[in-house]
């Protein structure tokens, strides 16, 4: 299972809010909420998840060697 995509969960959920949709589709998945309320507690809830993320950077798997000639 991929992780979530928080900043298109968010996105989603503001499109939805914005235009008064209670029904939001994202990835495939869809989520009907029972109202304003419950849509700004998932916004919430996703926001929290983006601040608590760790950054992954990718390792490095680069080697150096130096030659003195010397």
């Amino acid at each position: 299972m991929p992780a979530p995509d928080f900043a298109t969960e968010i996105a989603e959920l503001e499109r939805g809010l914005g235009s008064g949709v209670a029904r939001v589709e994202s990835e495939g998945e869809s989520v009907t909420y029972r109202g304003v309320r419950d849509i700004t507690k998932a916004l919430a809830y996703f926001r929290q998840r983006v601040t608590e993320a760790p950054v992954a950077y990718p390792r490095s798997s680069t080697t150096l060697a130096a030659f003195d000639p010397d």
